[in-house]
């Protein structure tokens, strides 16, 4: 036991002065995560869910809960939207799992920033989320994760689509 121990010690200060590789040359295995996708969902006339789906594999014999999300999303040299989310999810001992990490966003945040974007378009977007994890053997990590792609804007039908529109050309000015 006090073997154990003392492992676990000078792995934690390992950790604290070297680093994550220091950790994989010691054969602890770190947690690992990439953003498969990103879209909108459930629109509405004011705003929608932005849907990062991210693809994480827990190496641990225990679960893994996902304990905060810091994201942020711009295209070109404009940033749309930044932001946090608690996830409320774990994922399991040995396991791969994706999950969808839902944000809610505001259009008019969006079309404040670009004046030149409409509903229904697909723009160019770079994202990059922060997602902090709860880990065993060494307690709170994070894991930052990027991607870029083209992402298509929801389309807005209705009544309400003339009042939204002249909702944004007035707040753009």
């Amino acid at each position: 036991m006090p073997t154990r121990t003392a492992i676990v010690l000078v792995s934690s200060v390992c950790f604290l002065f070297f680093g994550c590789s220091t950790l994989e040359q010691l054969g602890l295995s770190r947690p690992t995560a990439h953003i498969t996708g990103v879209q909108f969902a459930d629109a509405s006339l004011s705003s929608a869910h932005l849907v990062f789906d991210v693809k994480v594999d827990n190496p641990y014999a225990v679960p893994l809960p996902l304990t905060n999300l810091n994201y942020s999303l711009s295209s070109g040299t404009t940033s749309l939207l930044s932001g946090n989310a608690k996830p409320q999810t774990s994922i399991p001992a040995k396991s791969k799992q994706s999950v969808s990490l839902p944000v809610t966003v505001n259009y008019l945040d969006i079309f404040k920033s670009v004046k030149d974007i409409r509903p229904g378009m697909t723009i160019p977007y770079k994202a990059g989320l922060d997602l902090s994890v709860n880990t065993p053997s060494v307690g709170p990590l994070t894991l930052p994760l990027k991607k870029e792609g083209q992402l298509a804007l929801p389309q807005v039908s209705g009544s309400g689509i003339i009042d939204m529109l002249n909702t944004m050309k007035d707040a753009t000015k």
